[in-house]
């Protein structure tokens, strides 16, 4: 570690890659999808070993939605592009570049470190901001209820509740018979 040419960029990667897998998880996809390994360009052999491991390991899964605990396909795939606009926004980035400042500081990079800052100040961020996709994404196709919502964004009623009071408050949305839609 630290040999990176760069100076710090296989550490950040480490970052992205925690952050990756746990994201993957809370969207229901098998963390185990996402791998990082390190291997110079000195290295053939080792390359050719990561990759044909790596390809096994996802071939032994199947398609996205076919391994021992994802959701069906559909949803996944909903779920990632909700995710891929979330990863955009500010809070999460901000988010990602404090965790990033903060284990330089400290020099403490190892395992533990980043896992536990992932899951306590990038993940909240990017999973708030996940659901706040999902449900613009979900309500633009056909008014839902609060319990609709939240299965099918794979969020708590009151996460989902706090974002649309949020929509509401802006104009965004609004709510008939219980059911909520574009405004």
């Amino acid at each position: 570690m630290g040999e990176c040419h760069y100076q710090s960029g296989n550490y950040e990667a480490m970052i992205v890659a925690e952050t990756c897998r746990q994201f993957l998880e809370d969207c229901g996809v098998d963390p185990e999808r996402m791998s990082l390994e390190w291997a110079s360009a000195a290295e053939a052999p080792r390359f050719v070993e990561l990759i044909t491991g790596y390809v096994s390991k996802i071939k032994d899964k199947g398609p996205l939605g076919q391994a021992d605990g994802e959701e069906e396909r559909q949803r996944l795939v909903r779920h990632l592009e909700a995710g891929v606009k979330a990863a955009q926004a500010r809070k999460p980035r901000t988010a990602l570049g404090n965790l990033s400042k903060r284990l330089h500081k400290e020099g403490d990079f190892s395992k533990e470190a980043i896992s536990e800052g992932v899951k306590s100040k990038i993940l909240p961020a990017l999973r708030s901001q996940r659901i706040l996709e999902e449900i613009k994404m979900l309500i633009s196709a056909e008014p839902m209820s609060i319990e609709d919502l939240c299965n099918e964004a794979r969020a708590e009623k009151e996460e989902v509740e706090k974002h649309l009071a949020s929509l509401e408050k802006k104009g965004s949305v609004k709510e008939q018979d219980g059911k909520w839609s574009l405004a």
